[in-house]
């Protein structure tokens, strides 16, 4: 009789010393101050990071895109990033007692704060995320108004969360440059100044598109327009992007003044127009610069004078000739 009490018993006693331990840290079971993340990403309207210099990031959603800093398109791989750590910030352990005052210390004056917003612009969570452990799996962080911090982590993820909210416009603007779906498309000219005869004009006309010469001294293709090849050409627009932003104005003074490679026009159903310019960057094999090599980047320029290192393997889907839309 009395064996068959005895694990009852001390399964009771587990229990209450359980009970009583969490309890006993009053702070943390009054408000739950471990608890940094946002139980679902689609709750999230707005993040907002602010470093101690003052440099901030404001990070909005949209109908259709994310802004950064109510100017820019955001770069949507970093906000799924920053979406993903914020919903699976977990605490991974609380900190030593002697530690405390110290972390303290360090998150009052070297850390990031971030906050994040629903909808109606109603604060979820506000906290500071501080340096790392040594083996920079653990992130020192403390919840806005608590007095405790603690090291957390993304489970099962070996990064630092520190690496996950920064500010800077290089990091946060998305760097897509031509991003169109082709039903809206209404007409596309290709102009290489130095190539006449290789410059286009391309034009919806009635459910089909028509394919011209830019220049008027270009003889004139009297063929067919392959309708596939212009559907495929056109496949090319959906999405691409630059290498970086360039923003050294030397660099910008001397590659400019070269003649353009390309200008892009792209002209859609509601009227929105884009032209960019393709400025080649030219490398030499010899020291004489006799001997240029392939052209392997463009400082490249669109319509809102922003300024963008491109590479040409990325662009040269776009960089068709004015033959090669027509039956053979």
């Amino acid at each position: 009789m009395r064996s068959n009490l005895l694990l009852p018993l001390l399964l009771l006693l587990l229990l209450g010393g359980a009970a009583y331990y969490f309890l006993s840290d009053k702070t943390a079971t009054e408000t739950g101050d471990w608890v940094m993340h946002v139980e679902n990403p689609d709750d999230i309207y707005r993040i907002f990071i602010a470093e101690r210099d003052g440099s901030t990031a404001d990070v909005r959603r949209g109908d259709k895109y994310w802004t950064y800093n109510d100017k820019y398109n955001a770069n949507p791989n970093v906000v799924a990033n920053v979406l993903a750590a914020v919903t699976k910030i977990r605490m991974q352990s609380r900190p030593a007692a002697a530690a405390i005052p110290n972390m303290i210390q360090t998150l009052a004056t070297r850390s990031t704060k971030v906050e994040l917003y629903d909808k109606n612009d109603k604060l979820l969570k506000s906290y500071y995320v501080g340096g790392v452990t040594p083996n920079e799996l653990g992130t020192f962080m403390i919840l806005e108004g608590s007095d405790n911090p603690y090291i957390m982590e993304i489970p099962y993820a070996h990064v630092s969360l520190k690496q996950r909210f920064f500010t800077g416009d290089e990091k946060w603007r998305d760097k897509t440059l031509v991003e169109y779906n082709p039903k809206d498309i209404l007409s596309v000219s290709v102009e290489y100044p130095k190539r006449k005869n290789k410059s286009f004009k391309l034009t919806s006309n009635k459910g089909s598109w028509k394919v011209d010469p830019f220049y008027p001294t270009t003889r004139k293709i009297e063929k067919e327009v392959n309708q596939d090849l212009v559907d495929s050409y056109l496949m090319g627009f959906k999405k691409v992007g630059a290498e970086t932003f360039e923003s050294r104005p030397r660099f910008i003074k001397r590659e400019t003044n070269q003649r353009e490679f390309c200008i892009l026009k792209i002209v859609t159903r509601d009227g929105t127009q884009d032209e960019i310019h393709f400025f080649p960057i030219l490398t030499y094999k010899d020291e004489d610069k006799t001997q240029p090599e392939p052209v392997a980047r463009y400082l490249t320029i669109n319509s809102k004078n922003d300024h963008y290192l491109t590479q040409h393997l990325v662009f040269k889907d776009l960089f068709w000739a004015y033959e090669f839309f027509f039956e053979g």
